[in-house]
């Protein structure tokens, strides 16, 4: 006897891409069997769409419009499947009233970056000029939380016994007297934690490493010319995912 598949949640098709409506949590985007689920919030928004491009690309090659029954309360969820995880960028299309006194200036016309972003490209060297007419400077990736942390374990040191060392990981090893080899990035930290423990150090608590736009109010000193930067990112950009610049050439990490 042939059993006909009844799904709770039915396979529809947008932009010539089958999709499912998806889960609200986690926000972002999450690996689903065969599948991304892409979740936004928005509490003033009245639609959204998701905007697809390839890795690099200035045009989207597809936009997906959430249908009225994908939204649950507040929030915007969809399950997309066939996607190539390794190409992909994506940001947001939301729509909604522009009222600046009321806190609102939705523009559908400009493309957000997901705020739940794991994984953001498009502004990866410190101090390098931004093409500023790019529709969508900052891309959202996908994260594939696949690090092997090969046993690693916290060191459970009791607070009282901390001896916390707070620094800036760009000023830290950037100057030629650090001796890093990789100066301004993690690696470079990495380099440095000898000299810490031989301080006495046994915690080191860093300064802002989340996503962040060294040129906001960026101008040229008065007196010098010299660029003026944000250095030290009290700005987020993006709350859940490191600095590019930062990380740097992740191959280094395999090469040293």
């Amino acid at each position: 006897m042939l059993i006909e598949r009844i799904d709770s949640l039915p396979t529809d098709e947008i932009a010539g891409f089958r999709v499912r409506p998806g889960k609200p949590l986690p926000f972002g985007v999450s690996h689903i069997p065969n599948g991304l689920n892409f979740s936004i919030y928005t509490s003033a928004g009245i639609s959204c769409t998701l905007v697809l491009f390839h890795k690099g690309e200035d045009q989207p090659f597809a936009e997906l419009p959430f249908p009225a029954n994908y939204r649950i309360g507040d929030v915007f969820c969809m399950v997309v499947f066939g996607l190539d995880d390794e190409d992909l960028e994506y940001g947001f299309r939301v729509d909604g009233p522009f009222d600046p006194d009321a806190g609102h200036r939705f523009d559908s016309t400009q493309v957000l970056m997901d705020p739940y972003a794991r994984l953001i490209a498009g502004r990866d060297s410190w101090g390098e000029e931004p093409d500023w007419k790019r529709p969508y400077p900052y891309r959202a990736r996908v994260s594939f939380d696949d690090f092997d942390w090969e046993g690693e374990r916290p060191l459970e040191i009791p607070t009282q016994d901390l001896v916390i060392y707070e620094t800036h990981v760009r000023a830290f090893t950037k100057s030629p007297s650090s001796g890093a080899k990789y100066p301004g990035t993690y690696a470079a930290l990495v380099e440095k934690i000898p000299y810490l423990k031989d301080l006495g150090i046994n915690a080191v608590e860093l300064m802002p490493v989340f996503e962040f736009d060294e040129f906001e109010n960026s101008r040229l000193h008065a007196d010098t010319g010299e660029r003026l930067y944000n250095f030290w990112g009290y700005s987020t950009v993006g709350f859940f995912c490191s600095e590019g610049w930062i990380c740097g050439d992740w191959s280094i990490w395999y090469a040293s």
